[in-house]
């Protein structure tokens, strides 16, 4: 027969192993084969409507008329108001503007 105290400690067991479990999930390390902590960075990447955006502080008064990305950089071709064809080349890493 549980007792009450039968049914807290495993109420209390399973909650920690789920906390710790959470824990462990949302932090950022990794672990070697010889377990040892390793740090992993996020790498974030910007998304088309940002790419649009930095094109469009580039090229004022531009229209954005195609965006394409390829591997690690967006190319964003813009129409300035003379009627000439710009392409912006934009590191989707970073989100700086390649020259």
């Amino acid at each position: 027969m549980l007792t009450k105290r039968h049914i807290l400690s495993a109420l209390l067991a399973s909650a920690l192993s789920l906390s710790f479990m959470a824990g462990s999930a949302a932090s950022a390390h990794a672990y070697n084969w010889d377990g040892r902590s390793i740090v992993l960075e996020a790498q974030r990447s910007i998304s088309p409507a940002e790419a649009k955006s930095i094109a469009r502080q580039r090229v004022p008064g531009g229209e954005v008329v195609d965006i394409k990305r390829r591997g690690d950089t967006y190319s964003v071709r813009v129409i300035k108001k003379s009627g000439k064809v710009v392409d912006v080349l934009i590191d989707a890493n970073t989100g700086r503007v390649k020259k």
